[in-house]
């Protein structure tokens, strides 16, 4: 200590210490800083992504379900025109249909089987 007194180092060591502190302190701020804007950018970006993936999402859904529901109302109309022709396929045939499960019902074999005895 080159002619400085003990008092003087001391003073001097303490007031590098308080400075160190701050720059410490700064220095976390700054950090906490980027961490959160990085955080906030990260969250955009998400988003973003997000979005555009939903919208290709959508997008597939339209092509494949028609965008005003079109091919929603097509479908409809197939499956009615298939209903009304099998309605028309049974009523035409109803009368021999009734008459084929009379004749089984009426007409059975009651003879008893050679396995069988």
């Amino acid at each position: 200590m080159s002619g400085k007194r003990p008092a003087e180092t001391i003073q001097t060591l303490l007031e590098a210490e308080s400075q160190a502190k701050l720059v410490v302190e700064k220095a976390r701020k700054e950090r906490d800083a980027r961490l959160k804007k990085a955080a906030s950018e990260a969250e955009e970006e998400i988003a973003a992504y997000r979005a555009a993936k939903e919208a290709e999402y959508q997008a597939e859904v339209d092509k494949y379900m028609g965008t005003s529901g079109t091919e929603t109302e097509r479908i409809a109309a197939e499956t009615e025109k298939r209903v009304a022709a099998t309605y028309e396929a049974t009523k035409s045939r109803k009368e021999e249909v009734v008459s084929m499960l009379i004749s089984f019902v009426t007409n059975v074999d009651t003879s008893v089987r050679t396995s069988e005895k």
